[in-house]
């Protein structure tokens, strides 16, 4: 009986053996049919030709725009003219253009802010800005575009008076965004000061927000190309340019040189913007372009790309004070060393900033 035992236990040991190998050989047979993942493609690194951003020098609007004071006969005192709407309007319509280029910075950011910004400034008798604040209910959504409207009017350069004078001045500001619940925002009136002149703004500002205008791909490729990355050079450029007109109004002998470095994700979305300057950038420029370039636009593709393209901003002289913007056309934007230019007018030394940072550049 033993030994019938012993026997069944020694034949049980090959079979145990044998089934481990087949069942180790099964698994190991599975596993080596299953192919890895394959490897998405790296980033393609692209380099597109510079870019060049031309805009007029801003300047502070003359008091030669109304009648030069007359000189006081001998044996009087004082002298000048005295400060009226009629002498105070077309100096104050010259910052039109320049809050103009503030709320185009703004809607970039929130696209259906609106409303109205009454200012209030103290003009000196010798005919400079001593003091300017905002006063009424302004809309939230326009209070980070405040420094650059103060900065805007407190650049103006009116004749000498006799004596200082306390103007009040309103910019109605409507987007141009469809549905925006802000266009007909009324102008919020308020009693007059004592010896407060109020002065009369019939323009009012309507803007339309910036957007990319390159419609991505549905049919993502494999790998992105320098002349699918090219079709969104129109669209880096109009952004430069837009913070850019911007941050002129707070800094305006901004000008220089700077390298910008956009990861783009495989879905065509931009997932970091970097700005690399050559020389010192004012602060509001580099945050505006970090913020709107990560509503830039790519074709989607198997692996994303990192596009790199130097830009170059200057000034020119002799720039008509007041009058639009000026857009080259799209098909010039894929030119080599393409410009963009615009006359605008009016600046000085800057008070606060264009924009905050609105989170976290990735």
């Amino acid at each position: 009986m033993v030994l019938r035992a012993s026997l069944y236990r020694l034949m049980a040991v090959p079979f145990v053996a044998t089934a481990s190998w087949v069942l180790a050989g099964c698994g190991s047979s599975q596993t080596n049919n299953l192919a890895p993942p394959p490897r998405p493609p790296d980033p393609a690194q692209i380099s597109l030709a510079p870019i060049r951003v031309t805009r007029a020098a801003w300047t502070p609007a003359a008091a030669t725009t109304a009648s030069p004071a007359p000189t006081p006969p001998r044996g009087r005192r004082g002298g000048g003219i005295a400060m009226s709407p009629e002498v105070a309007q077309p100096i104050l319509v010259a910052s039109n253009e320049a809050v103009r280029a503030c709320y185009r910075g703004l809607l970039a950011l929130s696209p259906q802010a609106g409303g109205s910004i009454t200012t209030l400034m103290r003009v000196s008798a010798d005919g400079t800005v001593s003091d300017v604040e905002p006063i009424g209910n302004t809309d939230p959504s326009l209070l980070l575009m405040m420094p650059c409207v103060l900065n805007a009017v407190r650049t103006r350069r009116f004749p000498a008076t006799r004596g200082s004078s306390l103007l009040s001045y309103s910019f109605t500001l409507r987007s141009g965004e469809v549905g925006s619940a802000a266009s007909n925002a009324p102008v919020d009136v308020q009693r007059p000061r004592p010896g407060e002149i109020p002065v009369p703004n019939l323009e009012p500002i309507t803007v339309r927000p910036w957007r990319p205008t390159l419609v991505p791909n549905t049919n993502p490729v494999r790998t992105l190309t320098r002349d699918m990355v090219a079709e969104a050079r129109a669209d880096v450029t109009s952004l430069v340019d837009t913070c850019y007109s911007a941050a002129m109004v707070m800094v305006p002998e901004m000008s220089g040189q700077f390298g910008l470095r956009i990861a783009v994700e495989p879905s065509g979305n931009v997932s970091r913007v970097e700005v690399q300057d050559q020389n010192s950038l004012a602060g509001p420029l580099r945050e505006c372009i970090i913020v709107l370039g990560r509503r830039l636009q790519f074709h989607s593709s198997g692996g994303g790309a990192v596009v790199s393209v130097d830009v170059a901003l200057s000034q020119t002289e002799g720039g008509a004070a007041g009058a639009p913007a000026t857009m080259p056309a799209a098909g010039n934007m894929g030119v080599p060393g393409a410009t963009i230019g615009s006359p605008t007018g009016a600046g000085a030394a800057p008070q606060g900033g264009l924009m905050p940072m609105i989170g976290t550049p990735r």
